[in-house]
């Protein structure tokens, strides 16, 4: 049996990232670090950081914990096998060396699991979302992703910024564009729990993911072939959430029985509050026939038919404003309201990941974090 004391280790430096890993009373948390780490793959993880770390930084950080100094080509192995198999991440440098850094549970290792997913693991996740993990993820205000609306639902689209126009996006972007398997719905899947909403798993959209490429996880389509993409998703109800910043790393395509992140918000009385968007839905009861599409297309459960007046009422602790109702209503009934407050996203991945520890550890102590990793030292 193997010593949980470097598991544990890891799991309180892992907790230190902007979204966290804590600790359960179940110990679930262990078990799924056992599942991801060999005892050394974890020990090498403790010496890795939330920004890119060299490897010579790596050795002389293990040095310093065990006592004992690695080798380097063995490390350099171990290390790359740990990329591999999606659980840490790995940056190319010029002259073809690479560094390494820790890569969180979500976004992170379980999305590195596409294609390789096992139901071990996907029932150990569900234990820890329901447990300590779901409330983790929502416990920042500035969430991963956000809520773009379907176009369709929009009018006039030229209107809508940049960031909440992801045809738009798309267009312009020189980023190579590639699609992945949604891991959720293999997740669910592998459970027992196939999509309602699509057949088609290949739907997650990425913008110069090399890790996803270099695992072989990724096809590399053409700006056509993704903005078909999108159409489908519409066509099918399916809400756009891109990572949440004005030059998304991403667009995933969501449902409400397979996307972890809606799934864990729903079990909340007021989920909207999780969501970045800058729309809601309205429904009038002067043009609405009571027909019910809409509340079939809805991931959020956020439309409710009323029995007494025959019409669908939203209710605005639930909607996120994302469109699905709107495009299929046979009447001019539904329609998504642009919000008084615009939430304008965070330019870059970077400042979005710096704006959440911000508010998980206070300004003072992200600075000093931020000191520490630009001098070579571990959060």
């Amino acid at each position: 049996m193997a010593d949980t004391t470097t598991y544990r280790e890891l799991q309180l430096h892992l907790d230190k990232f902007p979204i966290g890993f804590p600790a359960a009373k179940s110990g679930v948390e262990i078990e799924l670090l056992e599942y991801f780490f060999t005892p050394e793959e974890a020990k090498l993880a403790l010496c890795l950081s939330l920004t890119n770390s060299s490897v010579s930084t790596i050795i002389k950080r293990y040095q310093q914990k065990f006592l004992s100094r690695p080798d380097r080509e063995s490390s350099i192995k171990r290390l790359n096998e740990m990329f591999m198999k999606g659980v840490i991440n790995r940056s190319e440098k010029s002259g073809g060396r690479f560094t390494y850094s820790n890569a969180m549970l979500v976004i992170g290792m379980f999305e590195f699991n596409v294609d390789h997913l096992q139901k071990d693991l996907m029932e150990k996740l569900h234990r820890y979302l329901d447990e300590e993990f779901g409330e983790e993820f929502f416990k920042s205000t500035l969430p991963q992703l956000r809520t773009s609306p379907h176009l369709k639902a929009v009018i006039p689209e030229h209107l809508i910024a940049t960031y909440d126009n992801m045809k738009e996006f798309v267009r312009k972007t020189s980023d190579q564009i590639q699609v992945v398997n949604c891991v959720c719905k293999q997740g669910e899947a592998l459970l027992g729990n196939p999509c309602k909403q699509t057949d088609d798993i290949e739907i997650c959209i990425m913008f110069g993911a090399k890790s996803y490429a270099e695992r072989n996880q990724a096809r590399s389509i053409s700006k056509d072939e993704c903005l078909t993409i999108l159409d489908m998703a519409e066509e099918r109800g399916l809400v756009l959430q891109p990572g949440n910043t004005k030059d998304p790393f991403c667009i995933c395509l969501c449902c409400g029985c397979c996307c972890g992140v809606i799934t864990t918000a729903k079990k909340f009385p007021d989920p909207a509050r999780f969501f970045a968007t800058n729309y809601f839905a309205a429904i009038s009861e002067e043009t609405c026939i009571g027909c019910g599409i809409c509340i079939k297309r809805c991931q959020m459960d956020a439309l409710v038919f009323d029995k007494e007046q025959k019409v669908v009422r939203v209710d605005l602790n639930r909607c996120i404003g994302c469109g699905l109702c709107v495009t299929k209503c046979p009447t001019p009934a539904a329609t998504l309201v642009k919000k008084k407050k615009e939430t304008v996203p965070p330019l870059n991945i970077a400042l979005l990941y710096l704006s959440i520890l911000k508010g998980k550890v206070g300004k003072k102590k992200m600075v000093l974090n931020m000191l520490k990793m630009l001098t070579g030292k571990q959060l």
